[in-house]
């Protein structure tokens, strides 16, 4: 017995759409896959730059609250209401830049980690789907 493998085209042209300028062309196609592995890879990628970003604006706004006296404002504000006597609630022991980094770091790993398997898990669910609606139907054209 000799099996034949069907190969199944990932962008199938449905027809040709004629156009208003007489030298332009559209072509309307149909996106029935999407490789999960490159979904994820680029997902990986995009959030890990983006929680890189968010570290860097969290330090930097830490510094800017250090440096513009906001963190011992708010100390003295919350020893007043919380506080009596030398028992007063020390938001500067709380809040160092060492553990606000560390903070920061296990928010941005589980951003990536996430994000990136909901990504893969959508693009698996998209192409069940895909199987059975088509998936989506996209027009190109070339016209400026």
């Amino acid at each position: 017995m000799s099996t034949s493998k069907v190969t199944k085209s990932k962008l199938q042209a449905t027809q040709s759409m004629p156009t208003s300028k007489p030298g332009s062309k559209r072509s309307r196609l149909r996106v029935s896959y999407i490789n999960p592995l490159s979904v994820v890879k680029t997902t990986f990628i995009i959030t890990l730059a983006f929680g890189l970003a968010t570290l860097v604006a969290l330090i930097a706004l830490w510094l800017l609250a250090k440096v513009s006296g906001t963190i011992d404002s708010t100390t003295g504000l919350l020893t007043d209401i919380f506080g009596a006597g030398g028992t007063g609630f020390n938001i500067v022991g709380l809040l160092t830049l060492p553990r606000v980094i560390l903070i920061g770091s296990i928010f941005t790993v589980f951003q990536v980690v996430t994000w990136t398997l909901l990504s893969g898990l959508m693009a698996i669910i998209y192409n069940m789907f895909a199987e059975y609606v088509g998936g989506w139907e996209v027009t190109l054209t070339d016209d400026l």
